[in-house]
């Protein structure tokens, strides 16, 4: 894990490469029997473990020190991968907790969307319905509607990808979706810019047993005020 500055920017990058990433400042919660860990696979990976009872739950988040309106674009890239696309529900992104006590930011079982956080935006998988990736987002507690990326690349088992936003004051908070360097979406009005928030990457538990691997979290934005 690196932390620092680089030409003015603020930036965390964690590479997984210690066996207890909670000891930089992240912090880990699980629901139930879902477990996650470091992997003995190149370079270091962190992986959340499902157990497919529909009780499982998995969130890795970092401290609350993100403000868009005081430094920005707030870029947030993550590379991962799931066993089973079709029984994931994976949310990447910010939120304004990092310690949800159910570990879940955002799902979308059978079609109803559950907005646990106040605030948050990012990337959701909801397997069980589409291997699309989705852009969703909540301010306020009020949600978005959201979107479909129907012109990038669909999860698939053992499929590595990379999923970007670029989060923006402009238009009452703009986040930009890419995923495998695709822009996937433009959200406008989306994100109160003006809140602290924490990137994330949470797992929730379906019928079927799977895993995420996440290979690194990237985060870096200009150094404010």
């Amino acid at each position: 894990m690196a932390t620092g500055t680089g030409l003015g920017n603020v930036v965390l990058f964690e590479d997984f490469n210690s066996d207890s990433p909670s000891a930089s400042r992240w912090i880990e919660t699980v629901a139930s029997s879902a477990t996650q860990n470091i992997q003995d696979k190149h370079g270091g990976w962190w992986r959340q473990v499902l157990a497919g009872d529909d009780a499982d739950a998995t969130l890795i988040a970092w401290e609350l020190t993100w403000e868009i309106d005081e430094g920005f674009p707030i870029i947030m890239e993550t590379r991962l991968q799931t066993s089973v696309a079709a029984s994931s529900s994976i949310f990447v992104g910010f939120t304004d907790n990092n310690a949800e006590s159910g570990a879940v930011v955002i799902e979308d079982e059978d079609g109803t969307l559950n907005t646990v956080a106040t605030d948050a935006y990012g990337f959701l998988l909801e397997g069980e319905q589409d291997a699309t990736w989705q852009a969703v987002g909540v301010d306020s507690d009020t949600d978005k509607t959201q979107a479909a990326m129907t012109g990038t690349t669909d999860a698939a088992n053992a499929t590595t990808q990379v999923v970007r936003t670029e989060a923006w004051p402009t238009d009452s908070g703009t986040v930009f979706y890419y995923v495998d360097g695709v822009l996937g979406s433009k959200r406008t009005s989306w994100v109160d810019t003006s809140l602290v928030l924490c990137p994330a990457v949470s797992s929730d538990d379906r019928n079927t047993a799977y895993n995420v691997d996440i290979d690194y979290v990237y985060v870096t934005a200009p150094r404010g005020s």
